[in-house]
């Protein structure tokens, strides 16, 4: 526990080790776990082994590297068939893909990252490897999007604290250009993803808001491949739909 008793350090940590795993299908190994996670080695391999012997994590014999197992990725597919929100979610997401022909995302912000709840994908972006379990905010047009409409204050606390790594030769990695760019975001009302996590990749982001607080809680995206639009055509043949779609998920999520 900490100093309040209010939490379980152990518990987080072992957390974290599943929030890494989550985000990446590649892989890890042992070492790059333990790294990441920010503990030792013999603490890592205590985790892991918990959690390979109870499925919620498994080992590759040849490469020896570790990811989700059976275990946790049955609780994510109950958690998607059964969850409430997912369940008011998923006829407008649904039908927004369906109707546009286009890869729908609804996240969630929540811990510095946007949490994916609900994914429709569609034919041209199923070779990519998009978001899921929960990714920085500042190469996702859904983070961006959600950031864009914090308070000045806790936008720019936030902004610190990001790690803002490069994915690809266009994301956004200087603090000011970030925020530069958030304050565009406010004025559109929308954020683009110009192949910032993944080549090939672009997408557009809305906010969703809390109709009780106002507060911005999460997102919603459309994604295509630019062998199907350009940026800005995707963004001009588009982006009135988002937010459109963007209005009806708040009044759903705010319920």
């Amino acid at each position: 526990m900490d100093k309040k008793g209010k939490t379980s350090e152990t518990l987080a940590k072992g957390l974290a080790i599943l929030d890494l795993l989550g985000v990446e299908d590649a892989g890890y190994t042992l070492g790059e776990i333990a790294a990441r996670v920010g503990i030792s080695k013999t603490s890592a391999h205590r985790y892991v082994n918990t959690f390979c012997a109870q499925g919620h994590l498994a080992r590759d014999p040849r490469s020896g590297l570790y990811r989700l197992g059976v275990r946790t990725v049955a609780l994510a597919l109950a958690v998607t068939e059964r969850n409430e929100l997912v369940r008011v979610v998923k006829p407008l997401a649904d039908d927004a893909a369906k109707r546009h022909g286009l890869h729908v995302d609804v996240g969630i912000l929540a811990n510095d990252s946007i949490f994916l709840i609900y994914r429709k994908d569609s034919p041209d972006t199923r070779a990519f490897r998009s978001f899921s379990y929960a990714s920085a905010l500042h190469y996702l047009a859904a983070g961006k999007a959600a950031m864009a409409f914090l308070d000045p204050g806790p936008l720019r606390e936030l902004v610190g604290r990001l790690d803002l790594v490069g994915k690809t030769e266009r994301t956004i990695t200087d603090r000011e250009t970030l925020l530069a760019e958030l304050a565009l975001v406010r004025e559109l009302g929308y954020a683009r993803n110009n192949e910032e996590s993944l080549p090939g990749l672009i997408a557009i982001g809305a906010p969703l808001f809390s109709l009780r607080t106002g507060a911005v809680i999460g997102a919603v995206s459309f994604d295509s491949s630019t062998a199907t639009y350009s940026m800005k055509a995707f963004e001009d043949q588009f982006a009135g739909y988002l937010v459109e779609l963007a209005k009806k998920l708040s009044a759903v999520v705010s319920l």
